[in-house]
């Protein structure tokens, strides 16, 4: 990886073109990103290489193929294979041994998820578990579009500010000491105020970013009714 604090990757591999791999590879691609995508089913890569820098049916625990196409040289390797045990083991361990710098591996289990980390991923994620627990907490929570848990009893959720927010200012509203809520930001268009002041009045189209406990969460939803985020 380059240096310095302006550093950003620039070159991703993705191994492995399910449903999680192929979201993560044109995903990434939109953001700018020169992109990989390696799979053994040619369909999925012909419909990839609409998407991406470069798209390869093969092998993804073959390491002549890895370094023919150089994914040796990519700032971040993702591993998407999480149904195929042998295969996700030997692909994260193949990234790491011709020197990805950091390595993203996709787990079914815990288990399964402790083995990528012990051969050497640098980050282990869960897709099919996190989202299950967005979800449950967006049913039991109404009016959340999007939350993730920190505890299981706490965590960030978005919503659309109330339309009575409109037009006052956070001193007006006082969320933290009513709700035991922190605002955490402000997502105003394209614009996001991080921080925001108590001085920072409501516009019309806000979403709010919220910290805090379920609970409150709830109260606070059932008392203001947001409209959730499309």
């Amino acid at each position: 990886m380059r240096s310095g604090k302006s550093w950003r990757p620039e070159r991703v591999a993705v191994i492995g073109l399910g449903r999680f791999g192929t979201s993560t590879a044109n995903e990434l691609s939109g953001l700018g990103y020169e992109v990989t995508a390696i799979d053994i089913d040619e369909r999925k890569v012909a419909a990839a290489a609409e998407r991406v820098a470069l798209a390869a049916q093969g092998d993804g625990t073959d390491e002549d193929l890895l370094r023919s196409l150089h994914v040796d040289r990519s700032d971040v390797g993702v591993v998407a294979q999480g149904t195929n045990l042998e295969a996700s083991v030997l692909s994260t361990l193949l990234m790491k041994r011709i020197g990805v710098p950091w390595v993203v591996a996709k787990a079914k289990t815990d288990l399964h998820g402790e083995l990528l980390a012990r051969i050497g991923a640098d980050r282990v994620i869960y897709p099919e578990r996190d989202a299950g627990n967005r979800l449950a907490h967006s049913l039991s929570v109404r009016h959340i579009s999007d939350y993730i848990t920190l505890s299981p009893t706490s965590g960030i959720a978005k919503l659309h500010a109330p339309a009575h927010f409109v037009g006052q200012t956070l001193e007006d509203l006082d969320i933290e000491n009513h709700y035991q809520l922190n605002l955490l930001l402000i997502k105003r268009g394209q614009k996001i105020i991080a921080v925001p002041s108590y001085r920072e009045r409501i516009e019309e189209g806000d979403e709010l970013v919220l910290v805090g406990p379920d609970r409150e969460m709830a109260v606070f939803t059932e008392s203001h009714g947001p409209r959730p985020v499309e």
